[in-house]
């Protein structure tokens, strides 16, 4: 259940039930003629937001992609004022090429700020892009139709889309390569071009209707401001080294805790030994897996990186017995799994000849835990005093052991 719920709760999945949401909306005609009029204003007042966000969080990716339909979106808001006359055909062609080739190009560029030379070069190439798009639409004609309708494969794929064979094989190569370059980052705002993307491609190729494009075009803007908000929300409440929830997080769990909890609080230790023994880039990797290791604590802990060496787990209206058995068994566990240090002189490859090597050496690591339970007219702060206490005990009584007080 938990599991699934974890699932639930991601980016992806967000994405995916906007988009579905609208899908429905459109398919069953849930929003009125007249209330599309309120549509377009939220689309272009989202826009903005998306943009301005994109320019304070200086993501020069997301906020040329955001060009791109806000660009479309004006097309059909304002088409006399920006054409002589807009043909139907034209912009039904031109925007979703445009748009597929435009995301490709513009997210193959590596991410490097807005304000950066790679910034300006991403923005040029998006600008660029835009005008072809601009021109193609005022100056199209039955010759590009023609071309641009071509069968290129001996099976036609008009029956899947209305748009031509060469639009929708160039979507499909834009979207896989998209997603697959997404899946070696973290941050959501490199996800959301995807899922952007695939929000703008469902009404240019198989709606085609205005209001359909503004609809999505209005998902997708909010995709790409739930992306720069989280990403705003992970910078300011996780741990950049270990990927856990900071000591600032924590602090904001203490607002919303009840009466009853009770707080750990986790050392490593002889810590020091280990960076003046190895480096400090062998203490960041013991620092990461000890919080990968408190991450996966049961009995519905959660972790926090509270500074240093020292991380703190904090239990919600939990059992006291139920909480020290899931600390005994981290605890044992930590010990039993160890540090591999490899040699930076081991090869590449493994030899055919299996020996004996002093290329892999296992180190002990343990922690030491202090715990202490919530108390009337205690708050958070000085429970936490108490959990120190109890890990100072701890380390006094030998370490790799638990002290509840």
């Amino acid at each position: 259940m938990q599991r699934i719920k974890d699932a639930l709760s991601t980016f992806h999945a967000l994405c995916f039930g906007l988009i579905l949401l609208a899908l429905i909306t459109v398919l069953f005609r849930l929003i009125p003629t007249y209330a599309y009029y309120f549509v377009w204003q939220s689309t272009f007042v989202s826009f903005m937001i998306a943009i301005l966000l994109s320019i304070y969080f200086n993501k020069s990716k997301l906020f040329v992609l955001l060009l791109f339909p806000l660009f479309f979106t004006l097309c059909l808001a304002f088409p006399t004022s920006l054409f002589t006359k807009l043909s139907v055909p034209a912009f039904w062609h031109i925007a979703p090429l445009i748009t597929a080739l435009g995301y490709l190009l513009v997210y193959s560029l590596q991410e490097r700020g807005l304000f950066s030379s790679f910034g300006i070069l991403r923005t040029t190439l998006g600008l660029i892009i835009l005008s072809i798009g601009y021109a193609g639409l005022k100056y199209f004609s039955p010759i590009i139709q023609k071309a641009l309708d071509t069968p290129i494969l001996h099976v036609s794929l008009q029956g899947l889309s209305k748009a031509s064979d060469f639009i929708l094989i160039i979507t499909v190569i834009a979207l896989g390569f998209i997603f697959l370059i997404s899946m070696l980052f973290e941050a959501q705002s490199q996800k959301a071009p995807f899922w952007m993307l695939l929000a703008q491609m469902i009404p240019l190729l198989f709606l085609q209707e205005s209001n359909d494009v503004i609809l999505f075009s209005l998902v997708a803007s909010i995709i790409a401001i739930s992306a720069l908000v989280h990403d705003a929300y992970r910078m300011a409440y996780a741990d950049t080294l270990t990927g856990i929830p900071s000591r600032r997080a924590l602090e904001e769990r203490f607002l919303r805790l009840g009466s009853h909890y009770i707080i750990a609080m986790v050392d490593i230790d002889f810590f020091k030994k280990f960076n003046d023994k190895f480096g400090h880039d062998i203490g960041d990797d013991v620092l990461k897996l000890v919080a990968k290791e408190l991450s996966h604590v049961k009995n519905g802990g959660r972790a926090y990186r509270y500074g240093g060496e020292e991380f703190t787990i904090l239990f919600s209206g939990k059992k006291k017995e139920d909480c020290v058995i899931a600390l005994e068994e981290l605890r044992e566990q930590i010990f039993r799994r160890g540090f591999v240090i490899r040699d930076k002189n081991r090869p590449e490859k493994a030899p055919k000849e299996m020996q004996q090597s002093n290329a892999v050496k296992k180190e002990r690591l343990s922690v030491s835990i202090g715990m202490a339970m919530s108390a009337k007219g205690k708050t958070p702060q000085e429970v936490i005093k108490l959990a120190d206490d109890a890990l100072y005990k701890a380390k006094e009584s030998g370490r790799n052991c638990l002290i509840c007080l």
